[in-house]
């Protein structure tokens, strides 16, 4: 997970060009290739101007928060649960209202091309179903393992999100009741950023980020889940990902790096490694995530 400058450069990266100062609390993870992109971020304020792209078409769901954006000199918002589709080539620019988390998307279009795609584009659509919730969990489990290696696996994976994108579009108009893929009063990203502050700690568990929100566990779980992950798996997730900047830097021994990432012993990370590479194909990955799999993190 990266944050604050680096962060803003992953946004500009993927086309999100930063404007103003940069929030130092930005969180923004991504995965690219020349068909198509997937990420997700996190702040509490933030400000882009999207990258002229004519080939590509760009989507947002905003998770919580709000955007306002400016499409081609048109002024639109977007409410937390609605995605939007942007043609690459339209002036775009976005600001968030308040705290924010979304998940962005891009791809070369076959079916969702502006003006000949049967979907409205520079419009927010609500939408919770479950279409989106596969869509969501697919970008989770992308961003969370190896990218693809091969061409034909990438080109695969473009069309498996342009197709998923259509299935969440063509479901809006029917979705279900509730609060299915809302979160409310900033929780999603509160905990995000909880985890990023006390990962590094071993005694840092699923209990203790319930108590440090105020909400009960089961509303921690019930966050989480709603987008296709728990919290024990973000808290590992974090440190994972800092045992392989930590390797990256040097050659301290695995005991070591253990103990600065928030693990309790080194077989303890040799396991949540064990775990991160069996994750895509594992029960948890391809059904909903399970309770009992945070608590037995906790033990």
């Amino acid at each position: 997970m990266t944050m604050g400058t680096e962060a803003a450069e992953r946004c500009d990266d993927f086309g999100w060009q930063p404007r103003g100062a940069i929030d130092p609390r930005l969180v923004a993870e991504t995965t690219q290739h020349p068909r198509f992109g997937i990420g997700r971020a996190w702040s509490s304020s933030a400000g882009y101007q999207l990258s002229a792209a004519p080939k590509l078409t760009y989507l947002v769901y905003t998770v919580e928060g709000g955007f306002d954006f400016t499409v081609d000199g048109s002024s639109v918002h977007a409410d937390a649960g609605s995605m939007i589709l942007l043609d690459g080539e339209a002036p775009t620019t976005a600001q968030t209202t308040s705290e924010t988390a979304r998940f962005v998307w891009y791809f070369e279009p076959s079916l969702l091309r502006p003006g000949s795609s049967r979907f409205r584009f520079h419009e927010p659509i609500p939408m919770r179903n479950a279409s989106l919730r596969a869509l969501i969990a697919m970008t989770h489990s992308v961003l969370d393992s190896p990218a693809p290696r091969s061409d034909s696996a990438r080109w695969h994976l473009g069309i498996s999100l342009e197709h998923l994108v259509s299935g969440a579009l063509d479901e809006a108009g029917s979705d279900e009741v509730g609060a299915d893929s809302r979160h409310q009063d900033g929780l999603f990203m509160a905990a995000q950023l909880a985890v990023e502050t006390h990962f590094r700690d071993p005694a840092f568990s699923v209990t203790r980020l319930a108590r440090e929100l105020s909400v009960s566990v089961r509303t921690i779980h019930g966050t989480f889940s709603r987008l296709g992950t728990t919290p024990r798996r973000e808290i590992e997730r974090r440190r994972i990902t800092e045992v392989g900047r930590l390797s990256a830097a040097g050659t301290a021994p695995a005991a070591e790096i253990a103990d600065r990432v928030g693990f309790s012993s080194s077989k303890q990370l040799k396991r949540a490694l064990a775990r991160s590479l069996h994750q895509p194909g594992s029960p948890a990955q391809s059904g909903s995530p399970s309770r009992r799999d945070d608590e037995t993190c906790e033990r």
